[in-house]
């Protein structure tokens, strides 16, 4: 009987052992949920912030693009009226080069007309 009684008090301090090794683990596993909870609360607290970020991006990234066509299109409009200027001042500046040259090759003449015969231009009464 002493061999029973013996081997009844170590399975029960086996047994002890195992009870509070499992309240141990049941205590840390509660730890554990608990922390793990508040973390996925904080967790889904951002994606819902970082969900509300996405929103206003997406809302400016909107906005941004309608700023850039309209901002292209004023753009392309404007090159249209510079380039329409732009030949418009090549053909007067040609026109105007032209008109500078014929005066200046009438300058020529008149002053070589002038040399040979100067009274050839003097102004005279025709009215006597």
């Amino acid at each position: 009987t002493a061999k029973i009684t013996k081997e009844g008090e170590e399975e029960a301090k086996a047994y002890a052992a195992f009870v509070e090794w499992c309240d141990d683990a049941a205590q840390n596993t509660g730890f554990e949920i608990k922390t793990a909870t508040a973390k996925k609360g904080k967790l889904e607290a951002t994606i819902g912030e970082e969900a509300g970020e996405i929103s206003a991006a997406g809302t400016k990234i909107e906005e941004l693009a309608g700023t850039i066509a309209t901002d292209e299109a004023d753009l392309k409009s404007a090159t249209s009226v510079r380039e329409k200027e732009t030949a418009d001042f090549t053909a007067s500046e040609t026109e105007l080069m032209d008109v500078i040259e014929t005066l200046g090759r009438a300058i020529t003449v008149i002053e070589r007309e002038m040399a040979k015969n100067p009274a050839a231009f003097a102004q005279t009464d025709t009215k006597t």
